[in-house]
């Protein structure tokens, strides 16, 4: 009886710590030639996964290195393009946290998604992810009316008809 109590517990322990969200060690990810970006696609996705999994915080050192990490990627990275365009960006723009997870979001897309190439899907798709996370918060001080009416029109169901209203007139 006590293995399998013994038994059960490791099993559940286990369990438990693997599917807790940790961000992996990126200290020593280089991203200065392009072979280092060479099957990193992985590890950039569990650093979205952790984007999504933890709460916005500006104060988390570890959200912090996520980003920035993020963020070098993107902008390096020789293998997908990331177009950020003021007229989606603009309803993310009144906090840094708030354009972290819209760029989470669209690498995410992008990368679960490889033969998407249209840009407005690739948008619907980042906002259909960041959109439900968002709303989740508790702080939401921060947001634009403009974020408030974004949130709005996915709740609705009527996010792609707002997005084709606001961003391509």
């Amino acid at each position: 009886m006590k293995r399998i109590l013994l038994l059960s517990l490791f099993i559940l322990l286990t369990l438990s710590t693997a599917f807790s969200q940790e961000l992996p060690n990126l200290k020593h990810v280089k991203l200065r030639k392009k072979a280092h970006f060479r099957d990193i696609n992985p590890l950039v996705l569990k650093v979205t996964e952790y984007l999504f999994a933890t709460p916005v915080n500006h104060k988390n050192a570890s959200r912090k290195e996520a980003g920035q990490f993020l963020i070098k990627w993107m902008n390096d990275t020789p293998f997908d393009t990331f177009i950020l365009e003021e007229k989606e960006t603009n309803f993310f723009n009144t906090d840094t946290e708030l354009m972290l997870m819209y760029m989470a979001g669209l690498t995410k897309f992008t990368l679960e998604h490889s033969s998407i190439i249209n840009q407005k899907e690739k948008i619907l798709g980042a906002m259909q992810l960041v959109l439900p996370y968002l709303d989740k918060q508790e702080n939401k001080k921060s947001w634009s009316k403009e974020l408030w009416q974004l949130v709005d029109s996915y709740k609705k169901n009527e996010l792609e008809g707002f997005l084709n209203k606001e961003l391509y007139p």
